[in-house]
């Protein structure tokens, strides 16, 4: 099997920080509700675990994972989620051949690395996603799978071979069975649609569950901005007011930070 050289961090939630190093990496703590399944069956992931081709990653309702490769790829596996390592290449000139991962179902944070940016691709149930060098968190769901865009672009495929391209701040894509399209930007979402939006894409509204080198800066502003429906003021409708980052966990419960 090929070693997937990767530093795996793992948050911690609800339980005291363990700290260790790593041949691979740097792993700062560990939440025990989340777990590789490899070809010998299922273990908990561990300070210093190493990832391979072929693993999949899954998490509970608590579960977080935040994986950095070698070519400084971040990824970020949130709770109820589950996603498989197909492929992941890194000559030793420092070239990349093919990143691939197959996100199966959950949320996800994912911000590009040093590997050529036509190299990396990303499954879902009903589609791909083609990356040109971004960052952007994914909802994944069996029947459609959405994506809101930082930075970069991406293109958005169905099974069925229709298209779209986001290449937006704040903008958010969709893609199902029948149609890929563009719903828009996250200023254009008011009352319950915005609220739907929030829960789509936690990290969007609150990072605080992540390490810093796993924000994104400007992230918060897509879905924080006060927004002004049906306004005629000069200014557009919406006013730049991102609050600060708050605290807690938005899936419930509190979190417990890693120093």
């Amino acid at each position: 099997m090929l070693k997937l050289f990767a530093s795996i961090v793992l948050l911690l939630v609800g339980a005291s920080p363990a700290l260790a190093a790593s041949g691979s990496g740097t792993a700062l703590g560990v939440d025990q509700s989340a777990r590789l399944e490899d070809k010998q069956g299922a273990k908990t992931l561990v300070v210093g675990s190493d990832v391979f081709i072929g693993d999949r990653v899954v998490t509970d309702a608590k579960g977080l994972v935040q994986i950095r490769f070698s070519d400084r790829t971040k990824l970020v596996v949130g709770p109820r989620s589950s996603l498989v390592i197909e492929d992941y290449l890194l000559r030793d000139d420092g070239s990349g051949g093919k990143f691939a991962i197959n996100a199966l179902s959950g949320t996800f944070r994912f911000i590009t690395g040093g590997a050529p940016k036509d190299r990396y691709q990303i499954t879902t149930p009903t589609g791909t996603i083609g990356v040109r060098g971004t960052a952007f968190d994914l909802n994944v769901h069996p029947d459609h799978f959405s994506l809101l865009l930082f930075h970069g672009a991406v293109e958005m495929c169905n099974k069925a071979g229709k298209c779209v391209t986001v290449d937006d701040f704040c903008d958010v894509g969709m893609a199902d069975l029948s149609d890929a399209r563009l719903l828009g930007n996250t200023d254009s979402f008011v009352g319950a649609e915005r609220t739907s939006m929030r829960g789509m894409f936690p990290y969007a509204v609150s990072e605080s569950d992540l390490l810093g080198t796993f924000w994104v800066a400007q992230a918060r502003e897509c879905l924080n901005r006060a927004v002004v429906p049906n306004s005629t003021d000069a200014g557009g409708g919406s006013t730049d007011s991102p609050p600060p980052n708050r605290g807690g966990n938005d899936n419930g419960g509190p979190v417990t930070h890693i120093p």
